[in-house]
């Protein structure tokens, strides 16, 4: 069983709270950001690699002035729009990534913890068929939780389809 306990920890209060805070700081240097709804997230036109340069040529465009562009879109705003979204992409690369690794160290630790837990189902099966003591009623008791957790399972998946 060692062999397959690639994690052992157990954040320490401090921890916990180091980490709190540090997250709680981030979101203090980040009080401008922004929630969009899911209409907004799909309707909104969006920059990307392709289109940047016609939007930074369109902000050469605004400098110059050109009387024929209303006073109300100044190069100055676009400009720090467009440096914003240059400085939070380096950013954001990073977050997704710290953010996977979280979910895959949880995701590995939710499936060692799971597979001692069906290791002893497995073992209480086989100790009351013996019979051994205590064995029947460990297995009852994981057998109805075994139970009620593959139809809550099998019940959100097919709710997702």
């Amino acid at each position: 069983m060692i062999e397959n306990n690639r994690i052992s920890k157990v954040l320490t209060t401090e921890e916990v709270t180091a980490i709190k805070d540090s997250v709680a700081t981030l979101k203090g240097t980040f009080d401008f950001l922004q929630n969009l709804t899911p209409k907004e997230r799909k309707n909104l036109p969006k920059i990307n690699s392709a289109n940047k340069i016609f939007a930074e040529d369109s902000i050469h465009i605004l400098e110059g002035a050109p009387k024929w562009i209303p006073e109300a879109l100044t190069a100055d705003e676009a400009r720090k729009d467009l440096r914003l979204y240059e400085q939070l992409d380096p950013v954001i690369l990073e977050l997704e990534g710290l953010l996977r690794q979280m979910k895959d160290t949880q995701m590995l630790a939710g499936s060692e913890v799971y597979r001692v837990a069906l290791s002893v189902y497995s073992l209480a099966d086989a100790a009351r068929k013996m019979p051994m003591e205590g064995a029947q009623s460990a297995y009852e008791l994981l057998k109805t939780r075994f139970t009620q957790s593959i139809n809550t399972t099998t019940s959100t998946t097919d709710g997702d389809s």
